[in-house]
C-alpha cells in the first residue's frame, strides 16, 4: 500500500466519522466549550428571587439608583427620591443582565487596565438577608462588543455583551412608573372636587360624591343619586392616566419655588379619592407654556409624593372640572320598558292607547278598531322615555308648576307595568326658546328641561305609533288599476287569469311589466311621516285640491283603495299623500317612490317583447 492510497483511506475514515458524529450521535447534556452560561446560573441569583437593587455610577452625570421590592412584589424607587418604580421595566432590566452569557473568564494580575479597578458601573442584588448576594463591576469595553466584568468577591474576570452597559444605565425618569395615582376604581368609596376660582377671594366650591351599597350619590352641595357611568368613566381614565413629564422630585432644591411657579401651591383644581385605607389627594395647577408643534399639558402633583411635580396631558384638567350637574343623575324617568304593557298619551281630547297582546305584539286601539303599529316607533318611545336625561334642572321646581306648563300639561304619557295598576307617568308642559321643552314626572317634585325631537314625536301621537305601512293586501289581489296624471290620458287595467288589459280608454292586452311594477310598490308603499292632526295644512297647499297624481285599487274582497299624492313639501322634498277615505290622515312620502308609481297610458299599451 503506497502512501497516496493510505492518504485516501484516512480521509474517507474520517469523512464517515464526521457523517456519524452530525446525523447519528445523540445530543449531550454537557455543556460544550462554545457555549456561554448565563450570568444567573453562574452565580446561583434568579430573577424572581432579587429584592432589593442597587446601581452605582462612576460618572457623576448619572444618579445613583436603589430599587426595593415591596410586600406586593412591585418595585419602588427608595433612591435618588421615593417614587413608584415601573416593576415591568425593572424586572425586564434584571432579565437582560441576568440572562447574559458570560463569553470568557480571564486571570489576571491587576485590574486597571480592564477598568475594574475603578469600574464604571456597580451592580449589587440582595435576595434575602442585609448583604448583597452579588455585586457585579462592569469595566471597560473590549473587543467583539465586549465589556470586562468581575463579580466582588472573585479574583477572576469575566466578558460579557456590551450591550450590559445600555441594560444598567438607567435614570430614574427611566424605571419610574408613569401611572398618576395607583388605585383600585372598584374600591374607591368617596370622592370629592374642590374647584377654586381664579383670582376670586370666594371660598372654593365643593362637590362630594360617596358610594353605598354599591351605588354612587351625590351629598354635597345637593343629595341626590349620581351618574353612574360618569364617575367610572372618570375613575378609568383617572387610573390610566399617564404623566407627560417629570419636572421636579424630592431631590429637588427648588421645589417649593417651583410650586409656586407651576401654579401647585394653589391648585385650581383639587380631587381627594378614598381607596379603602388609603388616601389620594391630586392637585392641577397652571398651564404648561405651550410649545409649537407640542399637546397642551398641565402641572399636577399628588399626595403620596408631596416634593414631586409632574406635567400630563391638559385633558385631566376637562375630566377632573366636574360642576354638579355633570355629576348627579340626570335621568328623568325610572320604569322597565322591557316590562311595560300598556302605553297611553293624553293631550287635549285626544287619547292614544297602545297595549301589547298576549303574543308580545303592540296594538294600537281606535275607535274604529285595532291597528298593527309601527315596531320602531313603539321602541323609539319605550327607549327614549327610559333613557331620557335632563340638559338643565330647574331649582324652583315646586313653586309654580303653572309657570313651565305642567300645572295643566300639554301631553301625559303613562306606562303601566306588567302586575301593576296604576302607570308611571311622564308630564310634558311648555317649549322653551333654547328648543327644549319643560318636562316632570308625576311621582316626582323635580322639574327638568330636555331636548324636544323625542316630545314632538310623543306629541304626534297615533300618526307617529301607527304602522307605516299604507296598503296592506297580496300583490295578486288586486284585480284592477286605474292611474290618472295631469296631463296624461287616464287609463284603466283589469287582470285576466295572469295578465293584464287595458280597459279604458282602449282595450287591449297590457303591458304586464309595468302594471306589476306599479301594483308592486303599491303594495310594498310605506309612510316617512305622517302629519299631525293638529298641523294639517289647508288643500291648497297639500295640492289635495288638484292631485299630482291619483291610483285607484281595487281589490278580489272588492274593497277599493285611492292614494292621492299632491304637492311637494319644501323643506324636506318629500310629497304629501293620503288615502281618500281617510282625507284627514296625511303622511309623507319618499321623494324617490314617486317616479315608480308613475307611468303613461303610452308604456302601458307597448307590447312585451
Amino acid at each position: 500500500m503506497n502512501f497516496r492510497t493510505t492518504l485516501v483511506i484516512i480521509v474517507l475514515l474520517i469523512g464517515i466519522g464526521g457523517a456519524y458524529y452530525l446525523f447519528f450521535q445523540e445530543p449531550s447534556d454537557q455543556p460544550t466549550e462554545n457555549e456561554k452560561p448565563a450570568i444567573h446560573q453562574v452565580y446561583g441569583v434568579a430573577r424572581d428571587a432579587v429584592q432589593q437593587v442597587e446601581i452605582a455610577f462612576a460618572d457623576a452625570a448619572y444618579q445613583d439608583l436603589k430599587l426595593v421590592k415591596d410586600t406586593t412584589d412591585n418595585w419602588q424607587l427608595a433612591k435618588p427620591f421615593q417614587a413608584d418604580a415601573d416593576s415591568e421595566k425593572v424586572n425586564q432590566m434584571l432579565d437582560d443582565i441576568l440572562n447574559k452569557g458570560i463569553k470568557q473568564t480571564l486571570e489576571v494580575p491587576e485590574l486597571a487596565q480592564y477598568g475594574l479597578d475603578t469600574p464604571s458601573i456597580t451592580f449589587s442584588l440582595w435576595t434575602e438577608g442585609d448583604s448583597p448576594a452579588a455585586t457585579f463591576f462592569i469595566g471597560k469595553k473590549a473587543i467583539n462588543f465586549s465589556v470586562y466584568a468581575k463579580e466582588k468577591s472573585e479574583k477572576h474576570i469575566f466578558l460579557i455583551e456590551s450591550s450590559a452597559l445600555d441594560d444598567l444605565t438607567k435614570s430614574p425618569t427611566d424605571l419610574r412608573d408613569r401611572s398618576v395615582i395607583k388605585f383600585n376604581p372598584a374600591t374607591v368609596s368617596g370622592i370629592q372636587f374642590i374647584h377654586r376660582n381664579s383670582g376670586s377671594t370666594a371660598q372654593p366650591s365643593t362637590i362630594n360624591c360617596e358610594k353605598r351599597d354599591g351605588t354612587w350619590h351625590v351629598i354635597h352641595p345637593i343629595k341626590t343619586e349620581a351618574d353612574v357611568q360618569e364617575i367610572e368613566t372618570l375613575l378609568s381614565e383617572l387610573r390610566s392616566l399617564k404623566v407627560s413629564s417629570f419636572e421636579a422630585d424630592g431631590a429637588d432644591a427648588n421645589v417649593l419655588t417651583r410650586l409656586a411657579k407651576s401654579g401647585l401651591d394653589d391648585p385650581r383644581i383639587q380631587m381627594k379619592l378614598t381607596d379603602g385605607d388609603n388616601t389620594y389627594m391630586l392637585g392641577i395647577g397652571a398651564s404648561v407654556p405651550s410649545e409649537t408643534g407640542t399637546q397642551g399639558r398641565v402641572y399636577v402633583k399628588v399626595s403620596v409624593y408631596q416634593d414631586a411635580i409632574y406635567t400630563v396631558a391638559e385633558d385631566l384638567y376637562n375630566l377632573l372640572n366636574k360642576s354638579v350637574f355633570d355629576l348627579r343623575d340626570k335621568r328623568v324617568m325610572d320604569f322597565q320598558r322591557i316590562d311595560t304593557v300598556r302605553i297611553e298619551i293624553k293631550q287635549d281630547e285626544e287619547t292614544t292607547v297602545c297595549t301589547k297582546n298576549l303574543d308580545n305584539i303592540w296594538e294600537l286601539q281606535t275607535p274604529t278598531g285595532k291597528l298593527k303599529t309601527d315596531a320602531k316607533a313603539i321602541d323609539d318611545l319605550l327607549f327614549g322615555v327610559d333613557s331620557l336625561e335632563a340638559v338643565a334642572f330647574v331649582d324652583d321646581s315646586t313653586k309654580s308648576l303653572a309657570s313651565y306648563g305642567l300645572a295643566s300639561p300639554f301631553i301625559r304619557v303613562g306606562f303601566t307595568q306588567r302586575g301593576e295598576d296604576e302607570p308611571v307617568v311622564l308630564l310634558i308642559g311648555d317649549h322653551t326658546q333654547d328648543g327644549t321643552v319643560y318636562v316632570k314626572p308625576e311621582q316626582s317634585n323635580q322639574v327638568t328641561r330636555v331636548k324636544r325631537d323625542l316630545m314632538d314625536n310623543i306629541a304626534l301621537g297615533s300618526a307617529w305609533l301607527r304602522d307605516k305601512q299604507v296598503l296592506n293586501f297580496h300583490i295578486d289581489n288586486a284585480i284592477r288599476l286605474t292611474l290618472t296624471l295631469p296631463g296624461e290620458t287616464p287609463f284603466t287595467c283589469q287582470r285576466l287569469g295572469t295578465n293584464w288589459r287595458l280597459t279604458a280608454p282602449v282595450r287591449e292586452d297590457a303591458n304586464n311589466a309595468e302594471v306589476n311594477a306599479i301594483i308592486y310598490e303599491l303594495d310594498n308603499l310605506m309612510v316617512d311621516a305622517f302629519v299631525g292632526h293638529k298641523s294639517i295644512p289647508t288643500d291648497a297647499v297639500t295640492g289635495f285640491d288638484k292631485p299630482n297624481m291619483q291610483l285607484t285599487i281595487e281589490l278580489r274582497n272588492q274593497k277599493v283603495y285611492t292614494l292621492q299624492v299632491g304637492n311637494q313639501v319644501e323643506a324636506s322634498g318629500r310629497f304629501y299623500a293620503r288615502l281618500q277615505h281617510e282625507p284627514n290622515l296625511i303622511f309623507l312620502l319618499n321623494t324617490e317612490l314617486i317616479p315608480k308609481l308613475k307611468t303613461t297610458l303610452e308604456r302601458v299599451r307597448t307590447s312585451e317583447e
